[in-house]
C-alpha cells in the first residue's frame, strides 16, 4: 500500500513516535518510490518475520538502503555467515566484551576528571562521542586519536543527511539497473576506503604471528589468528568486519548513551528512581533500548518475487525492518510510548534495538556495559544535572538520537 512515509523528511527524524504510530495503524507495509520502490515493515509481529527467515529476506545487499558490499557480517547469509560467525566468536566472545568493564570505568572515571569542574557543556561531545570512539580503538588495536580524526569521514558513511542518503541511494539504483548487482557491491565496497589503512596493520600482526613473536592482546591480534577447520579470516573480511564495528559500533552506543540521559533528564522521577535504586541500571539501558532504538531500522532485500501482508513485493526490492517502531508496538508493550525503568527485565531484552535472528548484534555485551558504567558514573559523579537548552535531534535516517545535549550539573568545587 502506497504511503506518504518519507524517511529522509527531516521532520520525520526529529520525533519518530508518532510517525511509528500512525504507519501501525494505516500502513504497516508502507510502499516508498523514492528514489525507487522499497518498502517499510513497522509492525512487531511483522518484523520479526522478517528478521528470522533469511532464506526469503536476504542481507547480501547489505542493511541500508543503498547497496553494500562483501566482507561484512551484516551483508552476508549462511552458509557463508554461520561459519564467518563462528570465526569472528572467536575473536569477539561475549566473556571477553564483559571483562573489560573495569577499563571502560578508568577510562569513563579519567574523562569525567577532565570536564567536571566546567559544570556545563554538551554532554555528547564530554563523554557519549569519546568512550565508545575509545572503547573500539582499543579493541581494534589502533591509535584513537587517528580514530578521533577518522570520525567526520565515518559519520558521511553512516549518517550522511537526507539529500546526500537519498542522492546514494538514487545512484546504487541506478548502478543495479545498468550494471547488476556485483557492481552495485564493488561501488559500495569502495565507499568504505577511509578504513583501507587497516591493511598495514593487519600485514604487521601476520608478519608477527608468522613469526611467532608476542603479539597485541586485542580484537585484530585475534581476528588475525582465528582458525576454524583449517580456514582463516581473509584480509578483506578483517576489513570489513573493523570498519564496520568503527562506524556502526561507536556511533550506535554514542546514541545510546545519550538518548538514555536525555530520556532520564526528561523524566524526573524516573532519574530518582534510577539514583535511589542501583538494581535498577541494567534496566534502564534496556528501557532506553527499547524506548530510543539507536538505529531506525536496517533493510532485508526480497531474494524472489513474493508476497508480504497481502502486497507484491519484486525480487531484489529493498524492505525496512523498523526496529525502532517494534519496540513500541502496543501489542508487545504495555504502554509502549511511556519511558518506564521499572519494566520487566527479561521481557525488555526481547527489544529490536540489537536486531534479532542470525544477525543480532555480536556487539550488544560491550554496548550494554558501556552504557550502564556511563549511567553510574554521571549519576555519581556529575550532581543536580540538567537541561540547559533544547538539544538537536541528529540528521541521520539510520540513526536516531541527539546529536547535541546542552547540559549542567554541579561541579565538586561548588560544594
Amino acid at each position: 500500500m502506497a504511503s506518504d512515509f518519507d524517511f529522509f523528511d527531516p521532520e520525520f527524524q526529529k520525533d519518530v513516535h508518532p510517525h511509528f504510530a500512525r504507519m501501525r495503524e494505516e500502513c504497516p507495509m508502507a510502499k516508498v518510490e523514492e528514489p525507487f520502490d522499497w518498502y517499510a515493515v513497522t509492525r512487531e509481529k511483522d518484523v520479526r518475520a522478517l528478521l528470522h527467515d533469511w532464506k526469503q529476506w536476504t542481507s547480501e545487499l547489505g542493511p541500508g538502503l543503498a547497496r553494500s558490499g562483501g566482507g561484512v557480517l551484516v551483508s552476508v547469509d549462511p552458509p557463508e555467515h554461520t561459519f564467518d560467525r563462528r570465526l569472528v566468536n572467536r575473536a569477539f566472545t561475549p566473556a571477553s566484551l564483559l571483562a573489560m568493564e573495569p577499563q571502560i570505568t578508568e577510562l569513563i572515571e579519567e574523562i569525567i576528571d577532565g570536564f567536571v569542574e566546567q559544570g556545563e557543556g554538551d554532554f555528547m561531545e564530554l563523554l557519549a562521542v569519546p568512550v565508545p570512539l575509545i572503547v573500539i580503538a582499543w579493541l581494534l588495536g589502533l591509535d584513537p586519536d587517528l580514530l578521533q580524526q577518522m570520525r567526520p569521514r565515518a559519520d558521511s558513511v553512516i549518517a550522511p543527511n537526507a539529500l546526500e542518503q537519498e542522492e546514494m541511494a538514487r545512484q546504487m539504483a541506478a548502478e543495479v539497473e545498468s550494471e547488476g548487482r556485483d557492481a552495485a557491491r564493488s561501488t559500495a565496497s569502495r565507499s568504505m576506503s577511509e578504513v583501507q589503512y587497516f591493511l598495514g596493520t593487519i600485514a604487521e600482526r601476520r608478519a608477527m604471528h608468522a613469526a611467532n613473536e608476542e603479539m597485541p592482546q586485542d580484537t585484530l591480534t585475534a581476528l588475525v589468528t582465528a582458525e576454524l577447520n583449517g580456514r582463516t579470516l581473509t584480509d578483506d573480511e578483517i576489513i570489513g568486519f573493523m570498519g564496520f564495528l568503527f562506524i556502526a559500533g561507536s556511533a550506535t552506543t554514542t546514541q545510546l548513551i545519550g538518548n538514555m540521559i536525555y530520556r532520564l533528564l526528561q523524566n524526573p522521577d524516573q532519574m530518582e528512581l534510577v539514583k535511589n535504586n542501583p538494581d535498577l541500571y541494567d534496566t534502564c539501558v534496556e528501557e532506553s533500548l527499547r524506548y530510543d532504538a539507536p538505529v531506525n531500522g536496517l533493510f532485508r532485500t526480497a531474494v524472489e518475487d513474493t508476497e508480504f501482508l497481502g502486497v507484491q513485493v519484486p525480487k531484489d526490492t529493498k524492505v525496512l525492518c523498523m526496529f525502532g517502531s517494534a519496540n513500541l508496538d502496543p501489542e508487545m508493550w504495555e504502554d509502549p510510548e511511556k519511558f518506564d525503568v521499572t519494566r520487566d527485565y527479561e521481557k525488555l531484552k526481547l527489544h529490536y534495538a540489537f536486531g534479532q535472528g542470525i544477525h543480532y548484534c555480536m556487539g550488544a555485551p560491550l554496548a550494554r556495559v558501556e552504557a550502564k558504567v556511563a549511567l553510574k558514573l554521571v549519576l555519581e559523579r556529575m550532581p543536580n544535572l540538567r537541561l540547559t537548552g533544547e538539544p538537536e535531534e541528529i540528521s541521520a535516517p539510520v540513526l536516531h538520537g541527539v546529536e547535541t545535549l546542552p547540559v549542567a550539573w554541579d561541579p565538586p568545587s561548588a560544594s
